[in-house]
């Protein structure tokens, strides 16, 4: 391996000085031999080299001599200088260290120390001169970067005097704008708020100008507002983000954020931004999505179930006409009962995708939802575990709906058999509860849907069972979708569809180990068209109220 570095080498002894030199050509060292002080000074003035080993007793100018003018030479002071020395001299050592020399190597010397001492002052010096070219680089930057900034301080004077002639203009024009609006001056600092951002924070001006609007921020969304804003300051250009801030009442609202540079005289002047409250946006979005897959996934079922509706004509037709072929001793009509009873559970499959699809073609009528409600409960209290409560909280004056009452049958027993399975064989409750409610559109408090204003009947039934995580409620009317180990997942999913063909909306509140309220809103009828005909299907029974069921 080549070595980079020149040596020169001094020492009288001839014998000593072939062997270093030889010794060090070997490893790839450049050597430079003398065998005097004065052909030593001459060699190191003609060219100086990155090391000397130097003898300390020669005839003439002896070693510590030669090493004080090298020393006292500006040119070679920075050379390292390593004295050979014998065993009879080492008193002399005190001195040459004392003149500059950076080490000794005693004779007679052994290899492997000679040229470890060589290759480490030898980088030793290098990294020297790498530093001192490190620190000129480095002091020459600070020198004009000092200037820099004086040309930037002096910009940055008239940058300061004219935003201060447009901040009264700005503030009143600020203040008045339907948007939250913040100011960040180019040294990262809070500068202004409006009134907007106080209003909706409750927080006031100086908190906000003090700490940002970081504490109001989400805490799973903070870090990345905080390091975009950095990042978009210290790129001076604009950016734009959704996050969640918490609102003065304490819900946390998703806002959007835009922040363009600002420039004033062609100077950077920080980030000026608008913070826009999107939540209301954003749900009407996800719900017109959500509308649109419902929508597909129901042409689809009801495709399929169509489809599968005429084969299973066709099985039950072949099966009958087998059957009445079969003599009553024949051992095949077994299994062609068996055939029958198979495609009847496959019908009833077909009929949960057609109330899924929201079939219609069904035949609506006026019905009473309380009274519905209490002719389902004396028929499903007997199925309900005797350690569930089984409350009602039926009101008889909610207004008649539209409906096809076997249907409704179909959404309340659904909604109470899925919270019986959530409550398990634990003891809880279930409450049902039926009233009215009005859809104003001028209200801050909309009821999930998106529904027309108007007058609504309410049916909900709560749970006091194990409640489900936001996972789970946000599949749980997918159809298929199932947390039980047996179940088709299709009961949630055939109430959606009925409820959407009714033009009414189903919701859920949820939460693990609190239970569960499902919400539905159809819409009443008009008083004028609910006189015209009286409840159909119920038996005229008074519908229930407040009554509690074990």
């Amino acid at each position: 391996m080549t070595q980079c570095g020149t040596i020169l080498v001094v020492d009288d002894e001839l014998d000593s000085l072939k062997l270093l030199t030889t010794l060090l050509v070997a490893e790839g060292y450049q050597v430079r031999p003398a065998d005097s002080g004065e052909l030593a000074l001459a060699s190191a003035g003609a060219k100086l080299p990155d090391l000397i080993l130097l003898d300390v007793f020669m005839p003439g100018i002896d070693g510590l001599e030669a090493c004080r003018r090298l020393k006292a030479d500006p040119r070679s002071r920075k050379v390292p200088v390593i004295f050979l020395i014998a065993a009879d001299e080492i008193e002399r050592l005190a001195e040459g260290l004392r003149l500059g020399a950076v080490d000794f190597i005693s004779k007679p010397f052994r290899r492997e120390e000679l040229l470890a001492r060589v290759e480490t002052y030898l980088e030793l010096a290098r990294l020297r001169t790498q530093l001192e070219e490190e620190v000129v680089k480095r002091t020459t930057g600070l020198r004009l970067a000092n200037e820099q900034l004086q040309l930037d301080l002096v910009s940055r004077r008239r940058t300061e005097g004219a935003l201060r002639e447009s901040d009264e203009r700005f503030r009143y024009i600020a203040d008045g704008a339907p948007v939250m609006i913040w100011v960040h001056g180019p040294d990262k600092a809070q500068t202004f708020y409006n009134k907007q951002v106080s209003t909706f924070t409750g927080r006031t001006i100086d908190d906000l100008i003090d700490q940002g609007c970081a504490p109001s921020i989400h805490p799973e969304d903070r870090g990345r507002c905080t390091a975009l804003f950095q990042e978009s300051l210290d790129a001076r250009q604009g950016y734009q983000i959704h996050y969640r801030m918490r609102r003065a009442d304490g819900e946390y609202r998703w806002v959007m954020t835009t922040a363009v540079p600002r420039q004033i005289d062609a100077t950077q002047a920080g980030l000026v931004g608008t913070i826009i409250d999107i939540t209301d946006l954003q749900r009407a979005h996800e719900q017109k999505l959500k509308a649109e897959k419902l929508e597909s996934v129901g042409v689809l079922a009801a495709g399929i179930a169509h489809d599968f509706n005429n084969l299973l004509g066709v099985i039950f037709g072949e099966a009958d006409l087998a059957l009445s072929e079969l003599p009553e001793d024949s051992a095949a009509r077994e299994n062609v009962e068996r055939i029958t009873a198979i495609a009847v559970r496959a019908s009833e499959i077909v009929h949960l995708l057609m109330a899924y699809a929201g079939d219609h073609n069904q035949e609506k009528g006026v019905v009473h939802l309380s009274a519905v409600v209490g002719e389902m409960l004396r028929i499903l209290k007997a199925t309900i575990s005797k350690k569930t409560i089984l409350k009602t909280d039926l009101c008889p004056d909610v207004p008649p709906v539209l409906a096809n009452p076997t249907q409704m049958r179909q959404v309340i027993l659904n909604l109470i058999s899925n919270a019986a399975e959530a409550i398990e064989d634990g003891e809880g409750a279930i409450t049902v509860s039926t009233g009215q409610i009005r859809v104003d559109p001028e209200s801050t408090v909309r009821p999930p849907g998106n529904l027309p204003p108007g007058d609504y009947v309410r049916l909900a039934v709560e749970d006091t069972g194990c409640g489900m995580t936001e996972e789970a409620q946000a599949k749980v009317f997918d159809p298929f979708y199932t947390t039980k180990f047996l179940g088709r997942g299709l009961g949630l999913a055939v109430v959606q569809g009925i409820v959407r063909s009714h033009s009414g909306t189903i919701h859920v509140v949820s939460a693990p180990g609190k239970g569960s309220i499902f919400e539905i809103l159809l819409p009443c009828l008009e008083k004028c068209f609910a006189q015209v005909a009286e409840p159909s299907g119920l038996g005229g029974e008074e519908p229930l109220a407040r009554v509690v069921h074990r």
